[in-house]
C-alpha cells in the first residue's frame, strides 16, 4: 500500500512538473494569466508561475519529487532572500547597520517614527475593520476616509523601523498580522469596493509599494520567517494582477500614475516570475503616456495643483531611481521630463523658497491630544518643497536645485541613497538662481519678481485650466497670490476634503479675483461616489491669455475668460509690474446691461480714511490696496471658516474698470502711497506717487498721445521716474515713442523697453516684435 502510495505522489508530482513547464510557456507566448483575483495562489501556482529554465529555479524545482511542496517553497524563500540579479533601493543585507547610521545622523527625527508606529497601533490594533460600519479602538466611528487612509498601510515603515529601532524580539509581528488580517478579510468578502474599493489604484498603489519597502526591511532580519516572506510574496502577486487589470489601458490623472508606479516597482522586483515581467513592460508602457500626456515641457503637472504636481516627482523618482539600480533604460523622454519637474519648481517658488499654493494643495492636519490624530483624513500629506529639490539636487548633481533643498539628506530620502550617495549631497554647494520673471506657458502660470532675498517682490498669475481632467481645479480663474518682504501679501489657502469648509475653500470667495454679480466662478458642485468629502465643479471659466511680456523693469500680463459671457459681460484682467515697487491691476468689465462689479482681496485689512483703499499690517510689511475711483463704492470686509476677506464693490455700472493699486512695503516705511486717474479724450493716464518716486500708465484710446511730455502710437506706456527724472519706460505694440528728451521709432509694431543706464546712456531692448530697423535718439 505505502509503494502505491509512492507511486501515485510520483505520478502526481510528474504530471504538476508537466503542467508548470507547458503553463510557463503559455505565459511566455501569449502573457496570459490565470492568477485568481479573489484570492491569494497556493504553493502550487506559485511555482507554476515561475521561470523554470532559470538555472537556480530549475535546479529547486527538480527536487519537488524528492523533497515536496513545501520544502521546495522554503528553498525559493531562500533564493530571493539571497539573490544578487536584482536590487531594491538598499540592500536588506545592511539593514542594521543602516538604522544605527539613522540614529546617529537623525537622532531628533527617532522618536517620531516610534510614535507614529504606537500611534497607529493604539488608533486601530491588529484586527481592522475593512469594510463599513465599524470602530477604531478609540471606539470612533470608521469613514470613508479611514478605510481609504488604512488601506494605504501607510505605517509599515514605521512598524518595522520601530521593531529595529527598539530590538524587539517579536519582531514584525504586528504588521503581518495586520497584512493579513487584510488579506482574510478580502477573501471572505469583508473589505470595501465600489466607490471606496480597498483595491482602487491610488491606494492599491500606495499599499503595494510601502508593504514591498516593509518587506525588504524585513529581509535584513532572521526572525523574518521564510512563511512570512512566501506570504508577502503572493500578497504582491495578488496586488500586481488586481492593478494590471485596471492599468491597461491609460487614463488621465494620478490616481493610475499611483498604482502604476506601485505596480511597476514591484514587478520589477520579480524578473523570475515572466506574467510580472510582462507586466512591468506593460506598466511601463502606459507610465510614459503619463508622463508626455501629463507632464508638460515647461515641467509641471497637467492637473495644475501644487499637492499633485510633487505627489507625481515622488512617483516619477521612484520609477526612476529603481530601474536604474536595475540597469533598465528609460526612454529619453522620461528623464527629460522628469528633471523639467524641478525646474518648474524653481520657476514657481516664492523668494522663501516654497511653492505658492495652487488649486488643491492639502491641509496640515493638527493632532488631538486626548483622540490622537483624526480618522476623517484620506489625503497624503504635503511635504515641504526642499524634500523633492533634495531629490533633484542628489539626482542631477545640481548647485541650483540645492539652494532650495535641505542642506543634509531629508530622513525621507534615506534609504533612497547609499552612503557615498549621502554624503556628495552634504557636501554639495548651492547657487542661488539668477531667473526672474518667468512663463510657464504650456502650464499658464505666469510669475512676476524681483529677485530671490526676503524683501524682494513676487506674484503668480493662474492664467490656465486643466483640459482633461479638471477635479483640482478651483474658482480662481485669473487670481493672482503675491509675496513680499518676507510676507505672504495676497495669500490663496490650503484645502481639507473631508471638512465642512472644503467647498467654499474651492471656490472663488478666498481668491484674489474679481467678480459680477456676486457669481462665483464654481458652479454647479458634484460630490464623488466614496463619500470622502472631495468634489468638483461641473462649470469653471475658460480663460486666455491675451499677452504676456517680461522687461527688466517692468513685466505685463493681459489675461480674459469667459465665466460671464451668458449675461452679456466681457472680463479682462490686466496686470502691469512697476519692478521693484508695485502693481497696478486693471479689471475691466464691458456690457450693454447694467450690473454689479466686484473685486475679492484675501487678508485681515482695514478700511482707509478718505479713500477707497484698504491697507493690512503683517509680521514684516504693510500692504496697501487702493483704487484710482474716488467715487461711491461699497468696501466690504466677512470672514468665514476662520479666513478673512474684503471686498470692493461698484454697483449699477455697465462698463467700468477698476483700476487698482497693489503697493507693499517695509513696516518702517511710513510713507503712503497715492493713486490718480484722469481720463481725457484721446488718452487715460494713472499716476502712482511713493514719496520721491512716481509711476505713470498711459492708455491710447485713439490713433495717437499728442501731449508735451509724451508722443506715440502705442497701445500704452508705462513709465517710472524719481522725482522729474525720467529712468525707464516701456512702449506696448507701437512704432514711435517720445518721452521727454528721448525718442525711439522702429519699422513694425514692436514691444520695447527703453533704459538710462548708470552713465546717463539711454539703451533699449525689444521685448515683442521683429523690427528690422530701431532708432533712438536724443532731442
Amino acid at each position: 500500500m505505502i509503494s502505491d502510495g509512492i507511486k501515485i505522489l510520483s505520478v502526481l508530482t510528474f504530471l504538476l512538473m508537466l503542467f508548470i513547464v507547458t503553463n510557463q510557456a503559455q505565459i511566455r507566448k501569449s502573457n496570459f494569466d490565470n492568477i485568481p483575483r479573489e484570492r491569494l495562489i497556493t504553493n502550487e501556482e506559485l511555482i507554476n508561475l515561475l521561470d523554470s529554465s532559470i538555472p537556480p529555479l530549475h535546479k529547486i524545482i527538480s527536487g519537488l519529487q524528492d523533497k515536496g511542496i513545501e520544502n521546495i517553497v522554503e528553498q525559493l524563500a531562500e533564493y530571493f532572500r539571497t539573490r544578487r540579479n536584482v536590487k531594491y533601493f538598499f540592500e536588506h543585507s545592511s539593514v542594521k547597520s543602516s538604522f544605527e547610521e539613522l540614529i546617529k545622523d537623525y537622532p531628533d527625527k527617532v522618536s517620531s517614527i516610534v510614535n507614529k508606529a504606537n500611534n497607529f497601533i493604539n488608533n486601530y490594533g491588529v484586527a481592522i475593520t475593512w469594510k463599513l460600519p465599524g470602530f477604531d479602538k478609540l471606539g470612533r466611528k470608521l469613514t470613508p476616509n479611514t478605510i481609504r487612509y488604512l488601506s494605504r498601510f501607510p505605517t509599515a515603515y514605521e512598524e518595522v523601523a520601530k521593531s529595529y529601532l527598539e530590538n524587539k524580539n517579536n519582531k514584525f509581528k504586528v504588521l503581518l498580522d495586520q497584512v493579513k488580517d487584510f488579506i482574510n478579510d478580502y477573501e471572505k468578502g469583508k473589505s470595501e469596493t465600489g466607490g471606496n474599493d480597498v483595491f482602487e489604484r491610488f491606494y492599491a498603489g500606495h499599499r503595494i509599494r510601502n508593504l514591498l519597502f516593509a518587506h525588504n526591511l524585513m529581509l535584513g532580519s532572521k526572525s523574518y520567517k521564510w512563511t512570512d516572506q512566501i506570504f508577502m510574496l503572493k500578497v504582491f502577486i495578488l496586488h500586481a494582477a488586481k492593478l494590471i487589470d485596471v492599468c491597461k489601458k491609460f487614463h488621465w490623472g494620478n490616481h493610475q500614475l499611483h498604482g502604476l508606479a506601485g505596480l511597476y516597482e514591484t514587478t520589477i522586483m520579480y524578473p523570475e516570475i515572466p506574467i510580472m515581467k510582462y507586466w512591468n513592460e506593460l506598466a511601463l508602457k502606459i507610465i510614459m503616456k503619463h508622463i508626455s500626456k501629463e507632464i508638460k515641457d515647461d515641467g509641471f503637472q497637467f492637473e495644475r495643483a501644487s499637492h499633485y504636481f510633487k505627489l507625481d516627482i515622488m512617483n516619477y523618482f521612484r520609477i526612476y531611481k529603481i530601474s536604474k539600480l536595475n540597469h533598465k533604460s528609460l526612454p529619453v523622454l522620461f528623464e527629460k521630463r522628469f528633471h523639467r519637474m524641478f525646474d518648474a519648481i524653481i520657476a514657481l517658488s516664492m523668494p522663501d523658497k516654497r511653492l505658492p499654493v495652487l488649486n488643491d494643495a492639502q491641509a496640515i492636519y493638527k493632532k488631538n491630544s486626548t483622540k490622537g490624530e483624526s480618522n476623517n483624513i484620506a489625503e497624503l500629506s504635503d511635504p515641504p518643497e526642499s524634500l523633492y529639490m533634495s531629490i533633484g539636487a542628489a539626482e542631477f548633481n545640481s548647485k541650483t536645485y540645492k539652494y532650495f533643498a535641505s542642506k543634509n539628506l531629508p530622513i525621507e530620502l534615506f534609504w533612497f541613497f547609499n552612503d557615498s550617495e549621502r554624503e556628495h549631497y552634504k557636501n554639495l554647494t548651492a547657487s542661488k538662481p539668477k531667473l526672474k520673471s518667468i512663463a510657464l506657458t504650456d502650464s499658464k502660470y505666469y510669475v512676476m519678481r524681483t529677485g530671490w532675498d526676503q524683501n524682494d517682490l513676487y506674484l503668480v498669475i493662474d492664467g490656465g485650466l486643466a483640459k482633461f481632467k479638471p477635479d483640482h481645479s478651483h474658482g480662481g480663474i485669473l487670481g493672482i497670490s503675491a509675496y513680499g518682504y518676507g510676507d505672504q501679501l495676497l495669500p490663496t489657502y490650503r484645502v481639507r476634503y473631508s471638512d465642512p469648509s472644503y467647498k467654499y475653500m474651492k471656490n472663488s470667495l478666498v481668491k484674489n479675483v474679481a467678480l459680477v454679480d456676486n457669481i462665483l466662478q464654481g458652479q454647479g458642485w458634484i460630490d464623488n461616489k466614496a463619500r470622502t468629502g472631495f468634489g468638483i465643479w461641473k462649470s469653471l471659466p475658460v480663460p486666455t491669455v491675451n499677452e504676456w511680456i517680461s522687461g527688466d523693469n517692468f513685466d505685463y500680463f493681459s489675461g480674459s475668460h469667459n465665466g460671464y459671457k451668458k449675461i452679456d459681460v466681457n472680463y479682462t484682467r490686466n496686470i502691469i509690474f512697476f519692478k521693484p515697487y508695485f502693481w497696478l491691476i486693471l479689471d475691466n468689465f464691458s456690457s450693454s446691461n447694467f450690473h454689479s462689479y466686484q473685486q475679492i482681496w484675501q487678508g485681515n485689512f482695514n478700511l482707509l480714511e478718505h479713500l477707497n483703499g484698504i491697507v493690512k499690517e503683517m509680521h514684516n510689511s504693510r500692504l496697501y490696496i487702493v483704487q484710482s475711483d474716488y467715487s461711491d463704492m461699497q468696501i466690504k470686509s466677512f470672514t468665514k471658516y476662520q479666513i478673512h476677506t474684503s471686498e470692493f464693490i461698484k454697483n449699477a455700472v455697465d462698463n467700468y474698470t477698476f483700476s487698482t493699486l497693489v503697493f507693499p512695503q517695509k513696516n518702517s516705511n511710513t510713507i503712503k502711497p497715492s493713486i490718480r486717474e484722469f481720463n481725457r479724450k484721446n488718452y487715460m493716464l494713472i499716476v502712482v506717487k511713493y514719496g520721491n518716486r512716481i509711476g505713470k500708465l498711459y492708455f491710447n484710446s485713439d490713433n495717437k498721445i499728442d501731449l508735451d511730455e509724451l508722443n506715440s502710437d502705442a497701445k500704452f506706456i508705462a513709465a517710472s521716474f524719481q522725482s522729474d527724472r525720467l529712468e525707464n519706460f516701456i512702449f506696448y505694440n507701437g512704432t514711435s515713442c517720445r518721452f521727454q528728451k528721448v525718442k525711439i521709432t522702429c519699422d513694425k509694431p514692436s514691444t520695447i523697453e527703453v533704459i538710462l543706464e548708470d552713465g546717463g546712456k539711454w539703451n533699449y531692448k525689444v521685448l515683442k516684435g521683429k523690427p528690422n530697423k530701431v532708432i533712438l535718439k536724443y532731442l
